[in-house]
């Protein structure tokens, strides 16, 4: 599968498969993943963390012409994961998922973050934004009518989470992308829910190829992402 410099992949991974379909992810996932998806206390989080990882596995694969089982993965202080520099190639990689949705972001020699969001009733939204925005975000988020500021809320955090990861540091140290050194482009990448991703260098929306429906390992090989303009409907920041 090709990726071109300048150009971003963002597939979209349902999450809620087929116990098949779960237990042939499982397989591909290193011990570590494995022994993290035991942790999970209910078995529909484990099945949705197994199909994000193994799907992500099943990517990378593609992407680099490498079996998943020599794919490994390194972690920086903050635990953004990357590629070990013997399989990476320049490639670089980033995944959200929220409910029964995820994000898998992928780039060339570009640092990337992506965020995704179930648009959800959050009633203590109030006491958690002071904690994460600036005094005018906060501001700008209780003069907004009740009725969309649980999702101004959402587009508001995934555009720090987004912007924290692709810088692989922590959301308390998180501030505004700065013009010229990064792109950010907030969308709906399905009903209810809200995703921001966040690129090094000056990336157009032309240049983010959309991929709403992942296909499973028959047909990805064929599959490439369409271009699709990420900025959707409108949503308040």
């Amino acid at each position: 599968m090709q990726l071109a410099r300048g150009e971003v992949h963002v597939w979209s991974v349902p999450l809620d498969v087929s116990p098949e379909t779960s237990a042939g992810l499982y397989e591909t996932l290193g011990e570590n993943e494995q022994s993290r998806s035991a942790r999970f206390r209910f078995e529909r989080d484990r099945r949705r963390f197994i199909v994000a990882r193994g799907s992500l596995r099943e990517l990378l694969t593609h992407y680099l012409a490498t079996p998943p089982g020599q794919l490994r993965f390194v972690y920086n202080t903050f635990g953004k994961p990357g590629l070990s520099p013997e399989c990476g190639r320049g490639l670089r990689f980033n995944i959200s998922h929220s409910a029964d949705l995820a994000l898998i972001a992928i780039a060339l020699d570009a640092e990337v973050g992506v965020d995704l969001e179930h648009l959800r009733a959050l009633p203590d939204y109030a006491e958690i934004a002071p904690g994460f925005f600036s005094p005018a975000e906060v501001d700008e988020l209780t003069r907004l009518p009740s009725g969309v500021q649980a999702q101004a809320f959402f587009s508001c955090w995934t555009k720090k989470e987004a912007y924290a990861k692709a810088r692989g540091e922590g959301l308390a140290s998180n501030g505004t992308p700065p013009t010229g050194r990064w792109s950010q482009h907030t969308f709906q990448p399905a009903p209810r829910y809200v995703a921001t991703l966040v690129v090094e260098g000056v990336i157009p929306p032309g240049r983010i190829l959309f991929c709403p429906n992942f296909p499973r390992t028959r047909s990805i090989a064929r599959a490439r992402p369409r271009s699709r303009s990420v900025s959707g409907p409108k949503i308040p920041s």
